[in-house]
């Protein structure tokens, strides 16, 4: 088989499952970690045979496909901030929406040797990427989820190296968190779940009903879902900051574009000040930094 009829075939066996936008990202990702080469390679190479165990690797990615099951997961490779992460389904695999968290936070650094916080790291990435764009910056990435912190861990070794971040296992949710601490930060960052657990429709939460089925089959539930209130997380993590952040600190949230004048007004009740939204490259309510002064 030629690379050309394996694209053919690629494109004609999903051509049911995805868009065709959604199908040029996933054949991208095919070329950049099981092909293990690059769009002008295959266009050059359009004629050339691919050997049998590369046909037979691409057979078996299709047939996963076809059951909804991520590429990034098949893979085991996600890219996020310029950066290869790996992946697995015990983390949420990055988004791109994420990335301009980690681009904004960056916008707040003053030089020397800041101290950040990111709590509920998943794979690391916003950690890690903070970290690799800032290595000034002083870094420790918490999460509940053991396994998480495993994929933490090798992250921070294949992309920092000896320059790593500090990692840490706790429960956001528990009253003693901020006792986990030495010290206080300059920036709390997290992207939270924010997904209630009710079977009513909130008012303005996301439930069950609202999430596809890819991603409820194959995503960790613990980093989707709080319980019946869709800004528990947000209020914890709001609490616990006044007690970890220096005077002056900045707090960060990644949300749901339906949940900005909620979260916003949650932190005015907190006695934050200097809130601003933060809309995405789509136009969408993704950021929210908030100031907290002592």
């Amino acid at each position: 088989m030629t690379y050309s009829q394996l694209q053919k075939l690629f494109f004609s066996e999903l051509s049911n499952f995805y868009t065709k936008g959604e199908l040029a990202a996933i054949w991208r990702y095919c070329i950049d970690f099981s092909l293990k080469t690059s769009p002008t390679f295959l266009i050059i190479n359009s004629e050339k045979n691919i050997e049998d165990n590369e046909v037979s690797a691409m057979l078996e990615i299709i047939s996963r496909l076809k059951t909804q099951e991520p590429i990034q997961y098949i893979l085991g490779k996600a890219w996020f901030c310029g950066s290869v992460f790996s992946v697995n389904p015990n983390v949420l695999i990055p988004r791109p929406e994420t990335e301009e968290l980690v681009y904004e936070v960056c916008k707040s650094l003053a030089n020397g040797a800041i101290k950040i916080l990111d709590i509920g790291s998943g794979s690391g990435c916003i950690a890690i990427s903070l970290k690799k764009l800032n290595p000034a910056c002083e870094v420790l990435a918490v999460d509940i989820s053991t396994s998480a912190l495993d994929i933490v861990q090798q992250n921070a070794s294949d992309l920092l190296g000896n320059e790593g971040i500090t990692i840490l296992h706790a429960d956001t949710l528990k009253e003693q968190f901020p006792a986990a601490f030495k010290d206080k930060f300059d920036i709390i960052v997290s992207n939270p779940p924010y997904i209630s657990m009710d079977k009513n429709k909130p008012r303005f939460g996301l439930t069950l009903s609202d999430i596809s089925d890819n991603v409820l089959k194959y995503e960790p539930h613990i980093a989707l879902f709080c319980g019946e209130d869709p800004l528990q997380f947000y209020r914890v993590i709001a609490i616990h900051s006044k007690q970890l952040l220096i005077d002056g600190g900045l707090l960060f949230f990644e949300i749901h574009e339906n949940y900005g004048i909620e979260v916003k007004q949650l932190l005015v009740n907190y006695n934050y000040h200097n809130i601003i939204i933060v809309k995405d490259m789509q136009g969408k309510d993704r950021i929210i930094k908030a100031n907290y002064n002592l």
